[in-house]
């Protein structure tokens, strides 16, 4: 039972990570297509949850379950790894708007950062071949200055966007839809110990700076490998991509004579983790 608690613990913990945004860098909540899409992937981990805690109860063991369980299972995994933002190019518009002027903060750089996240998720007994994991994650990327030159400039403004350094904190809640394949089969792990998977699914990001922050929906792929030490424990190797369409960076503050204004780029991220994995059928029994 301890174990149980523990497990739905983190899985609530998991969920409003990506439900409940933190108050950082002069965030406003507010209710539009970005909040709703963060409460409903919050409301899909938490009907995973109670999916998970149903098909587990006292009441359904009764009935057969977990003793015709197939090579499928459960796991929950943490993970910390290396976050890296390609430069990007950051088009200028009035503050608050999405009309961009012209002028561009060309090749804005920003240095690797360090990551962290956790991930649950289901591999199905009548396709174990095939799962679903809901994950969220945190990266910090440093904006080193003085960079970003403005061309073509503009009267008031200054040449550079930075004069200082800024940094990105990136929040983010993905569920991902997930494939693998089992190599080095024995008695204790059926479906193999050695397991190369893929994933594509749908994200919610939240990027916090200075100034502001923004957020958007965002497509994530993955690929990696898993190795099973035991029936219960794995460790795994694992690359991420997401990308965001179009995000808005506003009240950039130059000076007390020039208007803030708004930047609007795209956000692809790169990111390489190291993670261990729990694995495990159920919640009370094996």
């Amino acid at each position: 039972m301890r174990q149980g608690l523990l497990i739905f613990l983190a899985i609530v913990l998991l969920t409003l990570s990506g439900a409940v945004t933190p108050a950082l860098a002069g965030f406003h909540p507010k209710l539009d297509q970005q909040n709703v899409g963060g409460w409903s992937l919050a409301l899909g981990a938490l009907s995973l949850a109670g999916y998970y805690i149903y098909k587990n109860s006292p009441a359904e063991q009764a009935k057969g379950y977990p003793e015709n369980l197939g090579p499928g299972e459960w796991y929950l995994a943490g993970y910390l790894g290396y976050s890296y933002l390609p430069p990007m190019d950051w088009k200028i518009a009035p503050n608050g708007s999405s009309n961009e002027l012209g002028p561009t903060a060309k090749n804005m750089i920003y240095r690797p950062g360090v990551q962290g996240g956790l991930k649950f998720g289901r591999y199905l007994d009548s396709h174990p071949w095939f799962g679903i994991e809901v994950e969220t994650n945190l990266s910090r990327n440093v904006i080193p200055g003085p960079q970003g030159k403005i061309l073509p400039a503009l009267p008031g403004l200054p040449t550079q966007v930075l004069s200082g350094k800024d940094y990105f904190l990136v929040w983010a809640m993905q569920v991902n839809l997930l494939v693998r394949h089992g190599f080095l089969k024995d008695k204790e792990v059926t479906f193999g110990r050695l397991q190369p998977y893929i994933g594509i699914g749908p994200g919610w990001e939240v990027v916090y700076g200075t100034f502001d922050s923004t957020k958007n929906f965002a497509i994530e792929a993955l690929g990696g490998v898993r190795y099973m030490l035991n029936d219960k424990l794995s460790l795994f190797l694992e690359y991420k991509y997401s990308y965001q369409f179009k995000i808005e960076y506003q009240d950039v503050h130059f000076n007390n004579a020039t208007p803030d204004k708004t930047f609007i780029f795209n956000f692809p991220h790169h990111r390489f983790v190291l993670g261990v994995a729990y694995h495990f059928k159920n919640l009370y029994g094996e």
